[in-house]
């Protein structure tokens, strides 16, 4: 029997946790949520999920912040992590060239919410079969 991919879903918002969950698990995800971005590293650090979706902007610390974090502790810099947000890039002209402040630590993808369920399921599928942790 073949394991059961995990999906670490780091996001300030419960009821955004719960939908990306759901869409996850109706696609034979196993999934894990946080919603502080510490509790999120914790999580990381204790079960090494084969995917993180991580939002953006959130209290206390942020996303860009936790995505530095799962990139410099080897254990776990290899998982795919994709930016779920609110910040619509295309409102935001600086977001590419802030992003590009980040460049050793970019993510895997990046979408804007609200994000649909074949949305969410092409960037996963893409990212994880890219990914030298699949």
């Amino acid at each position: 029997m073949t394991r059961r991919r995990t999906a670490l879903i780091i996001d300030d918002e419960p009821d955004i946790t719960t939908y990306l969950g759901t869409i996850l698990s109706d696609n034979d995800w196993e999934v894990r949520t946080a919603n502080r971005a510490e509790d999120g590293l914790i999580l990381a650090r204790e079960e090494a999920p084969d995917l993180v979706l991580l939002d953006v902007l959130m209290p206390e610390r942020g996303g860009l912040s936790t995505l530095i974090a799962l990139r410099k502790d080897p254990s776990l810099s290899s998982i795919p992590v994709i930016l779920v947000t609110g910040i619509q890039e295309s409102l935001t002209a600086d977001f590419s060239a802030f992003l590009d402040r980040f460049k050793h630590y970019h993510p895997d993808a990046y979408l804007e919410k609200p994000v649909t369920p074949e949305q969410l399921m092409s960037v996963v599928h893409e990212v994880t079969q890219r990914s030298p942790a699949s």
